[in-house]
């Protein structure tokens, strides 16, 4: 059985169908949801892009910098609620992550 974290719902965030990370909401809202974020091992694979894409928005998205951007949604993420009873999988319109909290929208 997993940690006490583990099994506290919660949601799986995949990118291209791979588990990237864990997201625990702390402030749901309807329009920005704010988590904690718990990172798992493929997250490295994508943590630069993330990181890119922050900054971006940061900046306003000005044209040079949204290759990061459109690449996370090229790819896709899902959020898959966990356990599995909690909802179906769905699509958020985006989602940023900032070191060990996250934001999505839906």
């Amino acid at each position: 059985m997993g940690s006490a974290e583990e099994i506290k719902p919660h949601l799986i965030m995949h990118v291209g169908g791979v588990p990237v990370g864990r997201l625990y909401v702390i402030t749901p809202d309807m329009f920005w949801n704010k988590c904690r974020f718990e990172p798992l091992d493929a997250w490295e694979s994508v943590r630069p892009l993330f990181e890119q894409h922050e900054e971006a928005a940061k900046q306003g998205f000005p044209i040079d910098k949204i290759a990061a951007t459109k690449e996370i949604l090229d790819r896709g993420v899902e959020l898959h609620p966990s356990p599995p009873e909690a909802g179906p999988p769905f699509k958020p319109f985006m989602v940023y992550v900032d070191g060990e909290t996250a934001k999505y929208r839906h």
